[in-house]
């Protein structure tokens, strides 16, 4: 039979039971003999053995710890480093897995003159064609919208003096052979403060995205700065 070794260490407020070689319950008490254990006030292991941790998932669906501690159901999200802008035709990321949303988010974004947006990459090939998309801009007095197939291209921002805030959202919606990504902008300008500027559409992509463009129609983005944050499987 193993032996159980507790280090017990007492305090003046609370008692702390520390495990020195690791605790293995099994066959002598399980979850379900006295309901979910909690730990500490954010983390619960529920009976399916599934962790739940507040704010992120519950653990009736969340993180699960299996055989030789393999772990399913956690997504990781990572900001990556800000991108400066100065005279750029293009700026590219890579490296980030397997994606399932991302965002972008734009500070004082201004071209030299050209309306700007996103292109995606699957099997090392930036798409150009086939994206279903609109852009325009909400105003006081009307709205004007245009549509889109070369990329997620704003409309009505290609003016040098303009400097641009807002973000980008992609969420995967799923697709029986492929990939297909649902995008939503929304943008504001300095110059322009009754303008809403919104881009939305969706593309189906071949596979999985190994790579993420923004880039203006024409010329260079002049300043600004881009990050990206990634949310992956």
């Amino acid at each position: 039979m193993s032996t159980l070794k507790v280090n017990t260490v007492l305090s003046a407020d609370t008692p702390t039971v520390n495990f020195t070689d690791g605790l293995n319950v099994s066959g002598i008490v399980t979850a379900t003999s006295f309901g979910p254990i909690n730990v500490g006030s954010a983390v619960t292991i529920g009976s399916n053995g599934n962790i739940g941790i507040t704010g992120i998932c519950t653990a009736g669906g969340g993180i699960h710890v299996g055989a030789a501690g393999t772990v399913s159901g956690l997504s990781r999200r990572k900001t990556h480093g800000a991108i400066t802008l100065t005279n750029q035709s293009e700026v590219d990321w890579t490296g980030f897995g397997t994606l399932r949303r991302f965002d972008i988010m734009c500070n004082a974004v201004s071209t030299s003159a050209a309306d700007w947006g996103v292109q995606l990459s699957s099997g090392g090939s930036i798409k150009t064609s086939g994206y279903n998309a609109g852009a325009g801009y909400i105003r006081s007095s009307s709205n004007v919208t245009s549509s889109t197939t070369s990329g997620f291209f704003t409309h009505g921002l290609g003016v040098a003096a303009y400097s641009c805030n807002g973000r980008f959202q992609f969420f995967r919606v799923g697709h029986q052979t492929g990939q297909k990504w649902w995008c939503m902008a929304d943008i504001s300008e300095y110059q322009t403060e009754d303008h809403w500027f919104v881009i939305f559409g969706y593309v189906t992509m071949s596979g999985a995205i190994d790579r993420i463009r923004m880039k203006p129609e024409s010329g260079t983005f002049d300043s600004g700065e881009f990050r990206l944050i990634t949310y992956t499987d």
